[in-house]
């Protein structure tokens, strides 16, 4: 497998190009999907999972350390800028890029590490699985000051999660940081609408801001594609397929 080094002023949405980390769903000249549509952690009222078009998946990013550095130095200037608004003692990675990319930050930043373990629970088929958070086995100072760091921020529905269980360990949340940010609403900043953070203007600090939109499955702009299965809900298991996907209809 070739490593990725990243070039003298490459930009970040390239690298993850190069590093096969982007999936962005075909179409023909009419707008028909010619690949799958992709699944969100995300969901819906109706308790479906969101979906949309594009994937950045960070995990592809993760073996070539280089491009991981790269993206953690542009987080790190971009929190330099913001120390007045986000302060922290300590990295938190949430699994499993998060955690890849906080640790290359925490160096960085000159900051302690910790990250969260990815516990699975129960999930009804045809659905993302779900997971909770263990900061177990980790001690915190009481009201240490935690930077959270995650791969993508989409649409911050399991954050009030994450920071729920972050308080539970003492310490507390001063900033958000991301990879991407891709969410269709927050773009500086979150405020957790319930928890131990509730009302907390979070500052949000990403390496690239990006909104992509999302959709529920009954939305009229996906549903003929949902109806068909049109939907990968294994994204990262089946990435080698959407990738295909792309490549062919590239070439064509």
């Amino acid at each position: 497998m070739t490593l990725i080094e990243p070039r003298l002023g490459e930009s970040l949405i390239r690298i993850a190009k190069n590093c096969d980390a982007l999936y962005i769903c075909p179409k023909d000249a009419k707008g028909k999907r010619l690949g799958p549509l992709v699944a969100y952690a995300g969901k819906s009222k109706d308790g479906k999972n969101l979906i949309g078009d594009i994937y950045f998946n960070f995990r592809r990013i993760e073996p070539h350390t280089a491009a991981v550095e790269r993206f953690a130095q542009v987080l790190c200037e971009r929190l330099a800028e913001q120390m007045a608004n986000c302060p922290f003692d300590t990295v938190c990675g949430i699994p499993h890029g998060g955690r890849t990319l906080a640790q290359a930050l925490a160096r960085k930043a000159r900051a302690r590490f910790v990250y969260a373990d990815k516990v699975p629970i129960p999930t009804e088929p045809g659905k993302k699985q779900e997971y909770v958070w263990d900061l177990s086995q980790f001690t915190f100072e009481p009201g240490e000051k935690l930077l959270v760091v995650e791969d993508v921020i989409n649409n911050l529905q399991n954050t009030d999660n994450t920071l729920a269980q972050i308080a539970k360990t003492g310490a507390t949340v001063t900033c958000l940081a991301a990879a991407l940010n891709r969410s269709p609403f927050a773009d500086k900043s979150y405020t957790p609408k319930s928890g131990p953070f509730e009302g907390k203007e979070l500052p949000i600090v990403a390496a690239i801001r990006e909104p992509y939109p999302e959709y529920p499955q009954n939305d009229p702009a996906v549903a003929a594609d949902v109806t068909e299965g049109n939907v990968e809900f294994e994204v990262k298991k089946n990435w080698p397929k959407l990738v295909a996907a792309m490549e062919v209809h590239q070439a064509a």
